[in-house]
């Protein structure tokens, strides 16, 4: 059955987000938007996400554990995962940088809560963590993960940008829904290509929706058809 995604939403919680990007605002907007399958893919953090996940259930949208990590040569690389324990314990095995966020220059970064209480996330999330590039595709890999360069076509954070090409070991790519036609048709062949929103406001949610083709709408299915292009 075909089912439609947007696998790279941004919660309050990434201080370049809307305050309004709530785990329950995002939900609604994406049942809205006709959307089977989304992803919370905050930068270095993943505390939005269980509650998102939980929400999820309730409007029978499938929320996929995720992160969206900068590397510490600042590459954006987008983690999927089968369940929020493998997310978790990725997570915990990476040292991130502890500076100060300072709300007047990056934004709010909202911690959301089931009673609809908000706390403020003090490190800066825009801060680079201690594993490389290299090292992302096989520890995604190693808790039933995936890794997968986000945003490829972009200046800023990508993977073409930073290293001039892509390294052996990805199976799927990241495209925005602006990437150049030349681009696409290079790395079709090859892997597979997801268009993603990116959203970092309500009204982005969707916008680059893919669809993808899976036997059952669950997460071990999801990974399994990006891995096995």
């Amino acid at each position: 059955m075909k089912y439609l995604y947007d696998l790279h939403i941004h919660s309050g919680l990434s201080p370049c987000a809307d305050n309004d990007m709530s785990p329950e605002n995002i939900v609604a907007m994406a049942s809205l938007k006709g959307l089977n399958i989304i992803a919370v893919s905050d930068h270095n953090s993943i505390k939005n996400v269980k509650l998102t996940m939980e929400l999820g259930k309730l409007m029978d949208i499938l929320v996929v554990p995720a992160i969206e990590l900068q590397t510490n040569e600042d590459i954006h690389i987008l983690c999927l995962f089968e369940t929020f324990q493998g997310l978790q314990d990725f997570y915990n095995s990476i040292t991130f940088t502890k500076l100060e966020n300072k709300i007047k220059v990056f934004g709010n970064q909202y911690i959301y809560h089931a009673d609809d209480s908000i706390t403020e996330e003090k490190t800066l999330l825009f801060a680079s963590c201690d594993i490389s590039e290299s090292q992302v595709a096989k520890r995604a890999a190693f808790y039933n993960g995936i890794a997968i360069p986000a945003h490829i076509d972009r200046d800023s954070y990508g993977i073409l940008a930073v290293l001039g090409g892509v390294p052996k070991g990805y199976r799927c790519l990241e495209m925005t829904r602006n990437a150049p036609k030349e681009m696409i048709e290079k790395y079709q062949d090859n892997h597979k290509l997801i268009f993603n929103s990116d959203a970092h406001n309500l009204h982005d949610i969707g916008k680059a929706q893919g669809s993808i083709e899976l036997n059952e709408l669950t997460t071990t299915h999801l990974i399994s058809e990006l891995y096995n292009f």
